[in-house]
């Protein structure tokens, strides 16, 4: 039994989106609404910053992040789905 509460990611399916990585930012006003499990050695979070949303990539120990261009909380919602359905990676 996984005593994990957050999700955990499925493979990318084949055909999946290619999400773009950039090196995140310093957001002094980021807030985490959403985020994956940490066991599986990353942990995928969607932000909000600014009245946008992003989705930020990071190894449990590790100071380097990466995050995705800000998108309307919409869009960020939809892409959120998307990397827990593995359409998108």
């Amino acid at each position: 039994m996984n005593d994990c509460l957050s999700p955990h990611l499925p493979e990318p399916q084949p055909n999946c989106t290619r999400l773009v990585w950039l090196t995140a930012r310093k957001e002094p006003r980021r807030r985490t609404l959403l985020w994956t499990c940490h066991c599986d050695g990353v942990i995928y979070e969607l932000c909000a910053s600014g009245g946008q949303a992003f989705l930020r990539r990071t190894k449990p120990n590790s100071r380097k992040a990466f995050e995705t261009h800000r998108m309307s909380t919409r869009e960020g919602y939809a892409t959120w789905h998307a990397l827990l359905e593995g359409r998108a990676r």
